[in-house]
């Protein structure tokens, strides 16, 4: 029996959204926040079960023909983008506390789009500011998060 890519990958997010999900309770909650109907472990707890359905759906369903089996899978696959947009986590990860959400959120996606292959400015900065913008809108403004603005803004001011 030969497993195909389409099969190994939902194998492999089945893995991860159990993983992710036995470690939704280690999130801690706000005093008082262990009742509300919507605190720091629902988004995550969501988010675990939906990647557990998919992948399990995607997992029993029939295999697709034309996926191929695992060894020829991986052929072909551009390793280089794979490896810049892992960089690219990277300097992320390193970079949103000294630059804050808005700066460091936005050099991510213009850099994850330039790696995908976008080369047109205002398609990546059409594409990366709004949505920037209305996800830290949501956050800080609807949803009452505090999202630091950066040490860079703390030394300047």
């Amino acid at each position: 029996m030969s497993i195909n890519r389409d099969k190994f990958g939902a194998l492999l997010f089945l893995c991860l959204a159990l993983i992710y999900g036995f470690y939704v309770d280690d999130i801690p909650l706000l005093f008082g926040d262990e009742d509300a109907p919507f605190n720091a472990q629902t988004l995550p707890n969501a988010l675990a079960w939906i990647l557990g359905l998919v992948s399990f759906i995607q997992l029993v369903m029939p295999a697709n023909q034309e996926a191929g089996n695992l060894s020829s899978a991986f052929r072909g696959l551009k390793w280089g983008r794979v490896v810049q947009l892992g960089v690219l986590m990277v300097f992320y990860g390193f970079t949103i506390r000294y630059l804050g959400f808005l700066i460091s959120t936005t050099i991510f996606l213009v850099g994850g789009f330039a790696v995908l292959g976008e080369r047109r400015i205002k398609v990546l900065l059409g594409a990366s500011i709004p949505v920037v913008f209305i996800f830290w809108y949501l956050l800080t403004q609807l949803m009452g998060i505090y999202l630091a603005p950066g040490d860079i803004f703390e030394m300047l001011g």
